[in-house]
């Protein structure tokens, strides 16, 4: 059986999805940082990306010689991938109300959660394809509309959960049902 919830690629389930460990992002402030966070690196990711294509593919078409943007700029596109796993595995347990792991009930409330991200998320997408295709239109160069491109892919991906992250209430991290029911429907 595989992970039920929001679309998550590569996820692999284990010691550190306990729902027990969720509960220290139930904080609505903690996870909308987070979201943000998540924000700023795939704009990061995009242009750092974009600058080490534009270099390689300088020195293999034209010739050119590896420039000192293209040098320096490769060790923190690494750093900020390490980054982004790390992120995405906080995303992870930021958005844990929705998921539900093998041999976990999945109930209607979790697939409400999923199909309100879900519907979010395609709203998400659209906005995306049309930044793109403002880029693709662009007379930049086409090592920044494939890192662009490639970008905006991972960001359509990573929608529904970061839609999650952001919208979840504290109660929805409520996993042993001992919130008072006021507190549920605030």
């Amino acid at each position: 059986m595989t992970v039920r919830g929001p679309l998550h690629a590569f996820h692999i389930a284990d010691a550190d999805d306990d729902p027990q460990k969720a509960k220290a992002w139930s904080s609505q402030a903690k996870r909308r940082g987070l979201v943000i966070c998540v924000t700023a690196l795939f704009l990061v990711l995009i242009v750092t990306l974009g600058v080490v294509l534009d270099g390689v593919a300088g020195v293999l078409t034209r010739g050119e010689r590896l420039t000192a943007p293209v040098t320096g700029l490769t060790p923190i596109l690494f750093i900020a991938v390490f980054l982004a796993m790390r992120l995405d595995r906080n995303l992870f347990l930021a958005s844990r109300p929705a998921f539900a792991l093998p041999d976990e009930p999945y109930d209607e409330r979790q697939q409400g959660l999923v199909n309100m991200a879900t519907r979010r998320g395609l709203k998400l997408a659209m906005i995306v394809l049309v930044l793109l295709t403002a880029i693709g239109v662009s007379p930049l160069p086409p090592a920044y509309m494939l890192a662009a491109g490639l970008g905006g892919i991972a960001f359509v991906m990573s929608g529904p959960q970061m839609i999650l992250a952001w919208a979840l209430r504290p109660s929805d991290f409520d996993f042993d049902g001992m919130a008072d029911d006021e507190d549920s429907h605030a």
